[in-house]
């Protein structure tokens, strides 16, 4: 009887409502992928009304979320702080900028047998935006970019190759990364943050496009 109560009391407009909860969390940073993967799966199949009340129990309201910080999630355009110039080597090792950090206005890569990893997603962007000359052989540079930044990537490239993923352009006032130099026998490839690549499924997936 129990059992039935608790599969009864579960409507439709309830279970979405917690979805839509979930999903709000997520693209505010409150969950991680792996977590809100967990918790969505859980949202779609229980029938226990007490567990999906658990599901949204640590996390905020969507209507009464208003901070400043749960609104700014993505890249922010710098001023004095950003460095003229910098440098980033790579020699038979991986180098990885993410998070919060603050990218110069003009940047150079030299990576030989060797990756490098750089993410904008929450850079603070120097107003005008960045300049990447790269100097790359047998090694690889991934990017990402979020939207609402130019990407001009044309590296020269020997037995290798650059993948923009199609970015688009967003005007003369966004700020732009733009990289050149030369690439050999590696690859350039600038993708969207992984959180936006899984957003879009998930928009997607509950017809929110």
């Amino acid at each position: 009887m129990d059992d039935e109560r608790q599969l009864i009391g579960i409507s439709k407009i309830a279970r979405q409502k917690v979805i839509e909860q979930l999903k709000h969390a997520y693209t505010r940073d409150y969950l991680e992928e792996t977590d809100f993967e967990r918790r969505l799966e859980i949202a779609n199949s229980t029938n226990d009304r007490a567990i999906l009340r658990e599901l949204v129990d640590d996390l905020p309201d969507a209507a009464e979320d208003r901070s400043p910080q749960a609104a700014s999630t993505t890249f922010r355009i710098g001023g004095a702080e950003a460095r003229p110039e910098g440098t980033i080597v790579s020699v038979f090792s991986g180098v990885t900028r993410k998070g919060e950090w603050h990218p110069p206005r003009h940047l150079k890569i030299v990576s030989a047998m060797g990756g490098v990893d750089l993410d904008f997603t929450r850079a603070v962007i120097p107003p005008g935006g960045v300049e990447i000359d790269v100097f790359c052989i047998m090694g690889g540079i991934d990017m990402r970019v979020p939207e609402g930044i130019n990407v001009d990537a044309h590296p020269v490239t020997f037995m290798g190759g650059t993948d923009t993923h199609g970015f688009g352009y967003y005007g003369t006032d966004a700020p732009a990364i733009k990289v050149r130099g030369l690439i050999v026998m590696g690859g350039l490839d600038v993708k969207p943050p992984r959180k936006e690549r899984f957003k879009k499924f998930v928009r997607r997936f509950f017809n929110d496009e």
